[in-house]
């Protein structure tokens, strides 16, 4: 129950709140445990001795027992709303604060969709079980004991008997409570998979579309549906068993009341005032059934904590991942001025892999851009991983100015950083609200310059409302280019004195990476720079190009240099140059050229 008191936590933040609808849940079952001496008296004192005066007053008793209890419900039922929305919210909240401190590495292992099921239908699981299940299960042990007590004194034999089934009860509910928990872990597993393979659909939608897919995504959802469909109900079909037999358990002692009360009335002496009479009959037989309404309760909390279980440890996997890129305590203030960047004895190995970076040293001159060019998988875009810390080096250091990047305050390192994604992300909004999150007071004067450096100007003025035009999720509603553009303008505008280009040019035509490979020579200018690329063509003209090969620096010099080497460079550049025919002839030295 670790997960399930750690949640209750959040419940606790609204004391005061708790406390009320606790007391308001207690006090309306007061006004129920009422009813059964009400109706007492009515039979016992009213109806027996005929005394129809009396009869409108016990009536009218009856009548306001109901009415207060309903009163006391309806508030109570107002004030546990606002409750459970705050411990909603205090949750989710937490949650996806966590997901954005979590490292890189966490989301590359897992998938969006089973995220957000953690998110959503986790913590829509976790809350009902804390809110119901400490509500209604400190109410309902309370109206167990306080009836319990109220029979013994009415009739101790009696009581025995009604009480009687209850440990039986008691034990099979925890049997069951652990048969079942590892049930709905896998339910809560099985959910998750299903929403991945939803994100997933939604995100590819195009794909599938294109390549005819939608037979095998169908058969891929039905098949994860069929398999939470199966492990729910293989879940829910203890519960078909479980729950009717302890309700049949339990009518026994509605049985003990009948058979043995019966006895005892038929026995009790009329003229006796004290002799158990028609009217306690009456009373005990409602108690009775007052009793087990909150014992069945218990027994199907007992069946939503199990379900409440598996969905908080899903939800404190994420709340108790370690994050391992941190900002320290004391951090060093971030230098000022151009910027050099070293990578000093750098090793670095992902999870469970070996290691992809080896003992590298390697400086990016300040103000100058450095190219990183090498077959995939040779390392490249680990090394501006390592620069934003995404990850942390295995050994050696990363040091900027001569400052290990470990020493500076996270958010500060990544401010001062200027990133272009090969596949450039936009959030669903206008152009204007993509671009000022690099710069939120800039003018709507900076954003058209910004944009004029990155050569965008043109096609957003072409847009139908300019820089209010909504661009869709991811900016479904531009072409690759347009977005590309936009993630450099975003980046121009934010003017970092470091800049990283992963593969900026790599997803788009050779004349919109001419209109693109423009805006980048706007934006590196007297900037820092670390350029990855496949394209050679593209890194050229860089000041120094650095060759990969299996985590270490093959070559390195300008472009010339490397084709007189005649190296691995040489050879990926003739490669490229024979696929590409008409590669502009600027590129390539004079002996080379046609």
């Amino acid at each position: 129950m670790g997960s399930i008191w750690r949640v209750t936590r959040y419940l606790f933040r609204y004391r005061g709140l708790f406390y009320l609808t606790l007391g308001l849940a207690i006090g309306s079952t007061l006004f129920l445990m009422a009813v059964p001496q009400v109706i007492r008296i009515v039979l016992d004192d009213i109806i027996a001795p005929g005394r129809p005066d009396l009869l409108l007053w016990g009536v009218a008793a009856l009548a306001g027992c109901y009415l207060a209890r309903e009163a006391l419900n309806s508030l109570r039922i107002r004030i546990n709303n606002i409750l459970e929305q705050k411990v909603l919210f205090d949750l989710r909240r937490d949650l996806h604060r966590k997901l954005l401190e979590l490292p890189v590495a966490y989301f590359d292992r897992r998938k969006s969709g089973e995220i957000a099921s953690r998110v959503i239908e986790d913590v829509q699981n976790v809350e009902r079980v804390v809110l119901d299940g400490t509500e209604q299960g400190t109410v309902a042990i309370l109206t167990v004991l306080g009836i319990a007590v109220i029979l013994f004194i009415q009739q101790p034999a009696l009581a025995a008997l009604v009480i009687l089934p209850l440990p039986l009860v008691i034990w099979l509910s925890l049997l069951h409570f652990r048969a079942t928990r590892r049930n709905w872990s896998r339910v809560r597993e099985s959910a998750g998979q299903l929403n991945a393979l939803l994100v997933e659909d939604i995100q590819g939608n195009r794909l599938i579309s294109s390549f005819a897919l939608r037979d095998r995504e169908a058969g891929r959802f039905d098949h994860e549906a069929n398999e939470l469909r199966w492990r729910t109900l293989k879940a829910m079909f203890r519960w078909s068993y479980h729950g009717p037999a302890t309700s049949f358990i339990m009518s026994l002692g509605s049985v003990a009341v009948v058979g043995f009360g019966g006895y005892l009335l038929m026995q009790a002496d009329p003229s006796d005032p004290r002799a158990f009479g028609f009217g306690d009959f009456v009373a005990f037989f409602a108690y009775c059934a007052l009793l087990y309404q909150p014992v069945n309760q218990l027994n199907g909390l007992n069946h939503l904590f199990a379900a409440g279980k598996a969905s908080a440890e899903r939800v404190f996997e994420i709340l108790d991942h370690p994050v391992e890129v941190t900002s320290p305590p004391d951090p060093k203030p971030f230098p000022e001025g151009l910027l050099e960047v070293r990578y000093r004895g750098v090793t670095f190995s992902y999870a469970e892999r070996a290691a992809v970076i080896h003992s590298l040293d390697l400086t990016l001159p300040a103000g100058q851009v450095t190219a990183i060019v090498g077959h995939t998988g040779a390392g490249k875009s680990t090394l501006a991983n390592l620069l934003l810390r995404y990850y942390d080096v295995t050994a050696g250091a990363v040091l900027i100015n001569g400052i290990d990047v470990r020493h500076l305050d996270l958010d500060a390192l990544r401010q001062h950083i200027g990133f272009v994604a090969q596949d450039p992300f936009l959030f669903d909004g206008t152009v204007a609200e993509n671009l000022l999150l690099a710069r939120e007071d800039a003018r709507e004067a900076d954003l058209w310059e910004a944009l004029e450096a990155a050569c965008a100007t043109e096609f957003v003025q072409a847009l139908p409302e300019g820089l209010d035009t909504l661009i869709g999720e991811r900016g479904i509603r531009l072409s690759m280019g347009e977005k590309q553009r936009l993630t450099i303008a975003r980046v121009i505008l934010r003017n970092p004195p470091l800049v990283i280009l992963d593969e900026a040019t790599s997803s788009v035509d050779t004349l919109t990476e001419a209109r693109i490979q423009t805006a980048i020579d706007n934006l590196v200018r007297r900037r820092t720079t670390l350029v990855i690329a496949h394209r050679l063509s593209t890194v050229s003209r860089a000041d120094q190009i650095v060759v990969l090969d299996h985590g270490t620096i093959r070559e390195r010099g300008t472009h010339a240099d490397l084709l007189k080497q005649g190296g691995l460079y040489a050879r990926l550049w003739k490669t490229q140059t024979d696929l590409i025919p008409d590669l502009d002839e600027d590129l390539l030295l004079p002996d080379q050229r046609s």
